[in-house]
């Protein structure tokens, strides 16, 4: 099965999510958005799509980040 790491339109941290789901519902904030509308910052595995999500979301809360629009 294929997985993709989402970006949240509302909160701007990523999830994953499966590559052939429609919707997600952000695990941060609640939002549900539509995967094709949204940035995907990688597709893979399971194993890659985690590391990817931790990747991202640990430049998060480091000063001066600014989310990928």
């Amino acid at each position: 099965m294929r997985y993709a790491a989402v970006v949240c339109p509302r909160c701007a941290r990523a999830s994953a999510a499966r590559a052939d789901a429609r919707r997600h519902q952000c695990p941060y904030c609640g939002t549900v958005f539509q995967i094709d509308q949204a940035a995907v910052i990688a597709v893979g595995s399971a194993r890659e799509v985690r590391e990817a999500v931790v990747r991202y979301n640990s430049n998060f809360l480091k000063p001066g980040w600014e989310p990928r629009r």
